[in-house]
């Protein structure tokens, strides 16, 4: 009995380790490449090496289509804007009723990329094409969501 009170043996954990969210750390980076693309990623870096990974296993990209662009296909200041105000009520309806951590956004080639990792999918299917119906009346919109677990989709914008 005296062995297991004064183990050294540290208890196991259950849980995603605090801060479950960390502070917000966005940098933006340019992306190009020798064929003239442009993009822009605002990412969070605080999600680099984040050790909780495996407990929000569920990667979310929602992309708009962007319709007023420059000539790079990047948002003119009106269509950031429009996207902006998008994002803030995705993100809105995604947080309602999930653990969200949101990646950041890529904007690129006439399309932003919003992008999430959530705990688990708990979207009414009902409610979730009503709302989806909504944006897209602003905006063409595609909703995807897969298993994640090693957070191998943003492999690219974080560590």
């Amino acid at each position: 009995m005296f062995k297991k009170l004064f183990s050294k043996k540290e208890p196991k954990t259950y849980g995603p380790t605090e801060p479950i969210y960390p502070a917000e750390l966005f940098g933006v980076s340019e992306i190009t490449d020798a064929n003239g693309f442009f993009g822009i990623a605002n990412i969070n870096k605080s999600y680099d090496n984040y050790p909780n990974k495996k407990y929000f296993p569920w990667w979310i990209q929602v992309t708009l289509e962007l319709e007023d662009v420059d000539d790079r296909k990047m948002p003119t200041a009106s269509e950031s804007q429009i996207l902006n105000d998008l994002e803030d009520k995705i993100e809105a309806f995604i947080s309602d009723k999930h653990k969200t951590h949101l990646i950041g956004r890529v904007t690129q080639n006439g399309f932003r990329d919003l992008i999430f990792y959530i705990d688990l999918p708990r979207f009414n299917q009902e409610k979730t094409n009503i709302f989806f119906d909504q944006i897209q009346e602003i905006r063409r919109v595609n909703f995807a969501m897969e298993k994640d677990i090693n957070w191998n989709n943003v492999s690219g914008l974080i560590k």
